[in-house]
């Protein structure tokens, strides 16, 4: 049975408490379909490459069968990262609920709640972004070798241009990994 309703302030209370229910609901129903869609995907991808490794049996010229599987991979690391941003996007919608639905007393004690979950979101944020910082890293490194062990590769200007954007790529990787250390201090 419902509980009886008297004063306004309950009466807020509730419909805060009720929205917020359908808010973190709906958003919990989004988060399953973005997943649902990525696995769809995935497995239409598994498909494609699948395809190809007989296609390349047959017919000269196409992409061998270690470079498909290197793609495919790197699809489902991807996936997983994706995946792994819709489950944080998720939890900091249901912390942002969990903190409206707390009746905070007092501004100093909202302060210090607003201030831990904006420290905590650009920590989880900096350590997934450094996730995908890494990830792309190692595939293109793995792209690279495998370019350079190709027939009438090794000694050419082609295999200094591909060390070149290697070091190129590495650098960019140390910045970019630098610039979300010094984000994360800040929000300490």
């Amino acid at each position: 049975m419902a509980r009886k309703v008297t004063s306004v302030e309950d009466k807020q209370t509730e419909v805060a408490e009720t929205i917020t229910a359908v808010y973190t609901k709906n958003v919990e129903r989004l988060a399953e379909a973005q997943k649902n869609g990525l696995d769809l995907a995935l497995q239409q991808n598994t498909d494609l490459i699948g395809a190809w490794k007989k296609i390349a049996q047959i017919v000269p010229g196409t992409p061998v069968p270690s470079v498909l599987d290197l793609i495919g991979n790197a699809f489902g690391q991807f996936v997983d990262l994706q995946k792994g941003a819709i489950d944080l996007a998720l939890e900091q919608s249901q912390t942002l609920t969990a903190l409206a639905n707390e009746r905070i007393n007092s501004v100093a004690s909202a302060t210090d709640a607003v201030t831990t979950f904006v420290h905590e979101s650009v920590e989880r944020a900096a350590v997934a972004q450094k996730s995908a910082i890494e990830f792309s890293a190692a595939q293109t490194k793995t792209v690279i070798d495998t370019f350079k062990k190709q027939s009438g590769v090794a000694g050419t200007p082609a295999e200094a241009a591909a060390d070149s954007m290697q070091h190129g790529f590495d650098t960019l990787v140390e910045s970019q990994k630098n610039i979300l250390n010094f984000a994360s201090r800040r929000s300490a």
